[in-house]
């Protein structure tokens, strides 16, 4: 009898039924087995752990990034870099861990922590990743996140950046505090280096979902005039951004001070955008749409608006949404709030506050949306109070996709407000719904509007 051999079965069993499965110490084992194995699942490999990959800011992780560049097959396969938010300074400034630490713990935070100093400081970082920019053929997004993402089927792990899950087991802390400085400081670095390596790509993205994470107005200043810094700006198709601005200044935020405005002005082909922003930043938000709405000449191609973590008032999304009806085709509305407005339009019969059925129908209205995404939707009473609105059949979220105009009577019909009860004795005592839980009137389910596969939402 001849002896079985691996090498003897179909490529589809090998890798579907074999290396599909094992842990990535075997996987890696069985690829160097012999050269047949290591070529003939170099492909399926190179897919699952090189299509996306995330680094931390040290000299060892990017200069990981720019060998994976350099290689000949490798640098064809990756198209999606995240440079990830591990911060030393942050870390010894904001985590009570660190005064934890062990002389052994504190030499490696010590060697770490000057390691990205002076990568930083010098500029050696931006030289690192404009050699990897200008060497990945396919690169076609660009992201910083905050996070390790779910989805790593195999060893049912999560995708970390590289270097970091070393350095959290030596440490005996992840190093994912850091400060809202140092995430404006990562993406301009981002934007610098695509500049620098004169890489137009068509997506650029901002996931940042710590407490009160996001980048600043700071974030978004560029110099102007500039060629180079123009060509990234203008081939942006896709713009994911997680916000969180406060005034510098006495007063409040000016819209000329804006520079997210004057970045903005410089993405005429932008076509998708998200803005998530912070629910207690209500001013500031709004100032932000204003300057959405207002601004003539502004995202003349966009088709798709995501808002999501917001707190505004009803005719603010109006506008809006009139500004872009002429393109915009898609439209999502996750964990948004809408402000007491005292307008009588807004109310119902019983001279209740409810904008959301009257906002939906305005919409429908002035839009020639062919998709809608609603989730975790919400109002203020007119005492502040809020308010949540479900949907009946007790999913979060909703999505509708065709003739938006012909779905909204059913969206409307959906929706429960769970209006808080009256006190005993009034006439209108009864509860149309569940009253309403937690401070902001919601669970803790899916707060993200993230869009990177089966751990995010709203893609």
């Amino acid at each position: 009898m001849a002896t079985a051999s691996l090498t003897g079965l179909p490529l589809e069993l090998l890798v579907h039924l074999i290396a599909t499965y094992l842990p990535t110490e075997d996987l890696g084992a069985l690829r160097l087995t012999n050269k047949y194995l290591e070529k003939v699942l170099f492909d399926t490999f190179a897919r699952e752990f090189f299509t996306k990959r995330q680094f931390k800011l040290s000299t060892s992780s990017l200069q990981t990034l720019v060998d994976i560049s350099r290689h000949g097959a490798l640098n064809k396969t990756l198209k999606h870099v995240i440079i990830g938010m591990e911060s030393f300074q942050s870390f010894q400034d904001a985590d009570p861990g660190f005064w934890n630490l062990n002389d052994s713990q504190r030499r490696v935070f010590h060697v770490g922590f000057a390691d990205q100093f002076s990568l930083m400081s010098s500029g050696h970082d931006r030289t690192l990743l404009e050699e990897a920019f200008r060497n990945l053929p396919n690169l076609d997004t660009v992201g910083i996140r905050d996070y390790s993402a779910h989805g790593r089927v195999r060893d049912d792990g999560r995708w970390s950046s590289y270097g970091a899950p070393t350095i959290s087991r030596q440490l005996g802390y992840d190093l994912r505090i850091y400060s809202n400085e140092f995430a404006s400081c990562v993406f301009q670095l981002v934007m610098q280096a695509l500049a620098d390596a004169d890489r137009a790509i068509p997506s650029i993205e901002s996931i940042l979902r710590g407490q009160l994470a996001g980048l600043t107005d700071l974030a978004f200043y560029l110099r102007s005039p500039d060629r180079k810094i123009d060509a990234v700006l203008g081939g942006l198709e896709q713009l994911l951004l997680t916000l969180h601005f406060t005034s510098s200044l006495r007063g409040s935020l000016n819209l000329d001070l804006m520079h997210l405005g004057s970045f903005l002005l410089r993405t005429p082909s932008l076509k998708h955008l998200r803005l998530n922003f912070q629910k207690s930043q209500t001013s500031t938000t709004c100032t932000i749409l204003q300057h959405l709405a207002t601004t003539p000449n502004l995202l003349p191609s966009l088709q798709r608006l995501d808002l999501g973590m917001m707190s505004t008032l009803p005719d603010m999304l109006l506008q809006i949404m009139s500004k872009f009806s002429v393109t915009l085709q898609h439209v999502s509305l996750w964990k948004t709030e809408l402000g007491c407005d005292s307008s009588i339009r807004w109310k119902v019969s019983e001279d209740r506050y409810n904008p959301w059925p009257r906002l939906l129908r305005d919409i429908s209205t002035t839009s020639h949306l062919t998709r809608l995404t609603l989730g975790c939707l919400g109002q203020h009473s007119e005492h502040g109070d809020p308010i949540r609105v479900k949907f009946k059949d007790g999913k979060i979220s909703h999505e509708y996709f065709g003739d938006v105009k012909a779905y909204i009577p059913q969206v409307i019909d959906q929706l429960v407000v769970s209006w808080p009860q009256r006190p005993a004795g009034d006439s209108d005592s009864t509860s149309d719904g569940e009253s309403a839980d937690a401070e902001d009137g919601f669970t803790d389910e899916d707060d993200d509007m993230d869009g990177d596969g089966n751990e995010d939402y709203a893609d």
